[in-house]
């Protein structure tokens, strides 16, 4: 009887010893994605823009007046973009996708879509589109308005600024792809974005 009950009590012990250090563990994990989250870490992120340019003109619903890359001194690289959207466009889809490079780029991580006149109409977003809608508002301001839009020449330098790039990407060389579409998939325009990513340090 008393042998029973010590080994009912050891293994209660037992028990509740396990449980404290998957709790203690997951507790750790959390935290650990909240840092990851919020970008809180003592890892040194720096990101670099290295060429920017348009792709896949001529396109069937614009005209693309100009397109030229220019770089600063300090190296910050920007778009000089001239394009005349002749008709008005009541749908407007942005696409952008990532590709990290291997060897090769390759798909990575972000690849998703939004219809920005549906987005500007309703005024509520998923991370993921209040993130391109920010972008456009603080990098293109004078473009950010509800539809219609076309019928004019959209003029612009565009700057894709380090601070709407996430600092949890690992180090590497990425490319960015990003479409404007009309509702029958035509592509408006489209751009691409080259950058680095570099990191030193650890995950405090």
């Amino acid at each position: 009887m008393l042998c029973r009950r010590q080994t009912g009590l050891l293994l209660l012990y037992s028990t509740v010893q396990i449980l404290f250090t998957v709790l203690a563990y997951s507790k750790s994990l959390a935290q650990t994605s909240r840092k990851l989250e919020s970008g809180n870490t003592s890892t040194s992120h720096t990101l670099r823009i290295t060429k920017m340019q348009c792709i896949d003109a001529p396109y069937k619903l614009a005209l693309l007046e100009r397109c030229k890359m220019e770089q600063f001194a300090n190296g910050t690289v920007g778009l000089n973009i001239s394009i005349h959207v002749p008709t008005i466009v009541n749908y407007v889809e942005i696409l952008a996708k990532t590709y990290y490079k291997y060897t090769t780029y390759r798909p990575f991580m972000i690849d998703w879509s939004m219809e920005y006149c549906q987005a500007a109409r309703v005024g509520k977003f998923n991370p993921s589109t209040a993130l391109v809608m920010r972008i456009i508002e603080e990098s293109l301001p004078q473009f950010y308005y509800p539809c219609p839009h076309g019928n004019r020449t959209y003029s612009s330098f565009w700057l894709l600024e380090p601070k709407f790039i996430p600092s949890v990407l690992p180090s590497g060389n990425y490319r960015l792809d990003v479409y404007f579409r009309d509702s029958a998939q035509a592509v408006i325009f489209a751009v691409q974005v080259f950058g680095v990513v570099r990191k030193q340090g650890l995950i405090g």
